[in-house]
């Protein structure tokens, strides 16, 4: 299958950047983009500020560094425990569940940073923050590069990446000053209401990658090409067939 897939692409002349907004490379363009996209949209820029994040929520300076470095210890370690989820079930399954589940952590955040400040609602949000920052690490984060790399065609794989790679960027950037806005005291001064504006960031994304967001674990690049070619509905890959001697 695999010498099949090279054959067929000797064929073809050499990649361009306007490929990837033609056809059915366009779906695969958006997917990857949006995959890319959403890593700063679900939650993940609050482990990127993890110990400033700690200290807006009322907990000391010492414990905010220790928490920090707990966040980052454990994402190292769910890291790794994501490669036997990745082994067992799909990257849509992953992605969608580890997408919902951290959204509704978001609005707990939210909710939790709505009581009256005392000592409980402080670890409330500390916890939240926490368990957001590596649940993120367990599922859609491992699932995302999964998803990006089944995702464009073989041929297009650098031009389609390094698009994805530019609009993660594109989308970081104010989603950074954003984020530091959200939190500063003499900004925004929301502290862990900011759950609030990325559980609602992260709901559209899980909204869309549910219609979106295609099932390829098992899959070969060959039927992964044909599905893309026959415009199957996300929805729809884990339940259909391709004949082995199909090639489109």
């Amino acid at each position: 299958m695999m010498r099949r897939v090279i054959e067929m692409e000797k064929t073809v002349k050499a990649p361009s950047h306007l490929e990837l907004f033609k056809g059915t490379d366009l779906r695969r363009t958006l997917i990857v983009c949006g995959v890319y996209a959403a890593q700063n949209l679900t939650g993940n820029l609050i482990a990127n500020q993890a110990v400033y994040f700690f200290e807006q929520a009322h907990i000391k300076t010492n414990e905010a560094f220790a928490l920090g470095l707990i966040t980052s210890a454990l994402q190292w370690v769910f890291v790794m425990l994501s490669w036997i989820l990745t082994s067992y079930f799909g990257r849509r399954s992953i992605y969608l569940w580890g997408s919902a589940a951290n959204c509704i952590l978001l609005f707990a955040l939210g909710i939790a940073a709505c009581v009256p400040a005392t000592t409980a609602s402080s670890l409330a949000q500390a916890s939240l923050g926490l368990i957001v920052s590596v649940l993120f690490t367990l599922g859609p984060a491992p699932a995302s590069w999964v998803i990006i790399g089944e995702t464009s065609a073989i041929r297009l794989r650098p031009l389609t990446t390094g698009m994805g790679r530019a609009t993660y960027y594109i989308v970081e950037i104010p989603c950074i000053f954003l984020a530091s806005y959200m939190l500063n005291p003499t900004g925004g001064n929301l502290g862990g209401k900011c759950g609030f504006v990325w559980g609602a960031t992260a709901l559209i994304c899980l909204v869309v990658a549910y219609f979106c967001l295609p099932e390829m674990k098992g899959r070969s690049y060959r039927e992964i090409d044909i599905m893309f070619t026959r415009h199957i509905p996300a929805r729809q890959w884990k339940k259909t067939d391709i004949n082995i001697n199909d090639d489109e």
